[in-house]
């Protein structure tokens, strides 16, 4: 595999590409190998704000971004079953998000994507059905009155299929003429007549050791493929340029901290079960991002600090807790209905904790009584969060929330005995916002020229769906660069 630094752009002069891709994830990816396949010649270049393969691979933790993004680098599973694009959703949605792709069409694609796979390296075999100790586990959630989320039929990708694949790409995309930019930031973007002018800064943590970034480049069609946690940069990009944005009710709640022990019931069967339930007020209860000995660990979003959990992928370097977060995702009709104003708590609590996650044992969110530290230190489970400030958090939420987080929390007990005792930890904010992004049937806004797919543009969840927006999005842009007679 060719050295993956050895092929980043160096230097752009007063170039104009044909297609600037920003984001290296599966969905960036594979928009470029469609595109080049599609018009041989193209001059593309893929931006990212993390790092190239060899230099994730050797961090100690797994960073969300970098070559192969979340989903290829991180997960794994592909599922080769009915979808579509965008996701279909559980509860009411914005009217303005129309489907792009189902059906026939959208399985032809994702064929389409799993013979690229095999090609490149990823030989794992195809299971129709769950292996036997996660099925047992999805009868029980059954059993509780759980919907437990899988993907079958599916392929899980072993980490050396993931790599094998991953480096078999990026040379094919260099052979291809595709040039690499890692951590590097797209801050701005604006509309030069028909063309794009970005604005980058180098990301945060690039030393000295890396390669100088370009302050402007220009370029004729232009992809925003961010993952998930990029959807409020997509957004202000998107909407600087014109395009037409929808934003989703805002998901909000608690994440959770309880022993491993504890949570292993599920976490040994799958490192990150998925298990929702829908309510009779159009909302989702869902939890999201189990990291089995991992951290909770503050980050910056949509303007407000959050609790969001930190993997850690070696199981010698895991902690002694696992935290699983608790969100509430209502409906179109859920957030004007009975979930209104669940977008405040964030707001109410940072102001409260001005830099800090408010972290409150959950016999005290009962009670409805500040944790003090003393209660804190004294705590079974311990934080592993050290900035965490022990107080309140319970009034933030409204009833409603809390009384399906009662429901939801007890059905998730006679699975994992433990995760509803006093001791459990809840760290308050957690939150996700959501934006969606009327398109063509390739993926182009309603601004000319400017695409985008994957996870941060809602318009999937996993690898092949982001796959398939890919080269959608990657189609569409050999189509418009042959419109503008550009190449």
């Amino acid at each position: 595999m060719a050295n993956l630094q050895s092929a980043s752009l160096h230097a752009t002069g007063g170039h104009i590409y044909d297609a600037i891709i920003v984001g290296a994830g599966v969905a960036g990816l594979l928009a470029a190998y469609e595109l080049l396949r599609s018009r041989p010649g193209a001059s593309v270049l893929v931006v990212d704000a993390g790092l190239p393969l060899e230099q994730r691979r050797a961090q100690p933790t797994a960073p969300m971004g970098g070559y192969g993004g979340a989903g290829l680098f991180l997960g794994g599973r592909l599922y080769l079953g009915a979808a579509s694009l965008p996701v279909a959703s559980p509860v009411t949605a914005p009217a303005q998000l129309r489907l792009v792709i189902s059906g026939d069409a959208y399985l032809a694609r994702a064929n389409e994507v799993d013979a690229l796979l095999r090609t490149l390296g990823a030989q794992a075999e195809w299971q129709q059905r769950p292996p036997a100790p996660l099925e047992q586990a999805i009868q029980h959630a059954e059993a509780v009155g759980l919907d437990y989320i899988t993907s079958y039929p599916s392929r899980r990708l072993s980490q050396e299929d993931k790599f094998v694949a991953l480096g078999a790409l990026h040379d094919r995309l260099v052979a291809g003429g595709a040039r690499f930019l890692f951590r590097a930031n797209v801050i701005a973007a604006e509309r030069e007549g028909a063309d794009f002018a970005l604005t980058l800064r180098p990301a945060e943590g690039a030393g000295d050791g890396a390669e100088t970034i370009p302050e402007r480049l220009c370029t004729r069609t232009l992809l925003l493929a961010p993952g998930r946690y990029g959807a409020e940069w997509l957004r202000g990009l998107a909407a600087a340029l014109g395009a037409e944005v929808v934003a989703a009710p805002s998901t909000f709640g608690v994440r959770l901290e309880v022993p491993t022990s504890v949570y292993a019931p599920l976490t040994d069967v799958n490192p990150d079960p998925r298990l929702q339930r829908t309510t009779s007020d159009d909302a989702l209860m869902k939890t999201y991002a189990t990291c089995p000995g991992g951290l909770v660990t503050p980050a910056l979003r949509y303007d407000a600090l959050v609790a969001s959990g930190t993997p850690i992928m070696r199981p010698e370097r895991r902690g002694p807790t696992t935290t699983v977060a608790i969100l509430a995702q209502p409906g179109v009709d859920g957030a004007c209905g009975a979930w209104r104003g669940g977008e405040e708590s964030a707001r109410l609590l940072n102001q409260r904790s001005p830099g800090r996650l408010i972290v409150q044992r959950l016999g005290d969110v009962r009670r409805r009584q500040a944790t003090s530290m003393d209660a804190l230190s004294a705590n079974h489970v311990r934080s592993s969060d050290p900035t965490a400030l022990p107080a309140a958090l319970h009034d933030a939420y409204s009833p409603t929330y809390w009384r399906a987080f009662e429901d939801f929390l007890a059905r998730i007990e006679q699975l994992a005995p433990g995760v509803q005792a006093d001791d459990t930890l809840v760290y308050g904010p957690a939150e996700e916002r959501f934006w969606g992004f009327p398109t063509d049937d390739m993926l182009q806004t309603t601004a000319p020229g400017l695409f985008v797919a994957g996870d941060g543009a809602g318009q999937s969840q996993g690898i092949i769906q982001a796959s398939v927006a890919g080269l959608l999005a990657g189609a569409g842009m050999a189509r418009a660069l042959e419109g503008a007679g550009a190449g």
